[in-house]
C-alpha cells in the first residue's frame, strides 16, 4: 500500500525533511491588514517575524480553502492508495474538519 504524508504549513517542517519523505504541505494564510501571504511561498519565517516586530497589529491566520484540499487529493489519488494527515488540533483550527471533507468528497482515504 502507498501511503502519502500531508500536513499544513504550521508544521514548520524543513524543505529537506519534506523532500526526504515526501510529505505534501498545504499552506495557511497569514494575514498582516488587508494583506494575505500564504505561509511558505509568499511569505517566509523571517519576513514574517519582521513584520510581527515592527506592525502595528498582529497578523491573523486562515485555514487553506477546502478547494485546496480537493485539489491535493484528486492529485494524490492517482499515485497513492491513501494519505495519513496531521494538522492543528480541531480545537484551534479548521483546517482537520476541511482536509477530511475534501478526501471524503474525492473518495481518498485518510
Amino acid at each position: 500500500m502507498n501511503i502519502a504524508w500531508v500536513t499544513d504549513s504550521t508544521a514548520y517542517l524543513e524543505e529537506e525533511v519534506r523532500r526526504a519523505y515526501g510529505v505534501h504541505v498545504v499552506p495557511q494564510s497569514v494575514v498582516f491588514g488587508e494583506e494575505s501571504y500564504r505561509e511558505g511561498e509568499e511569505i517566509d519565517e523571517r519576513t514574517f517575524y519582521e513584520r510581527v516586530r515592527t506592525g502595528k497589529e498582529l497578523p491573523k491566520s486562515s485555514q487553506p480553502s477546502l478547494g485546496e484540499f480537493v485539489e491535493l487529493y484528486e492529485r494524490l489519488k492517482q499515485s497513492y492508495d491513501a494519505a495519513i494527515a496531521v494538522h492543528l488540533s480541531s480545537h484551534i483550527s479548521g483546517t482537520a474538519e476541511t482536509s477530511k471533507q475534501a478526501a471524503q468528497m474525492v473518495g481518498f482515504p485518510v
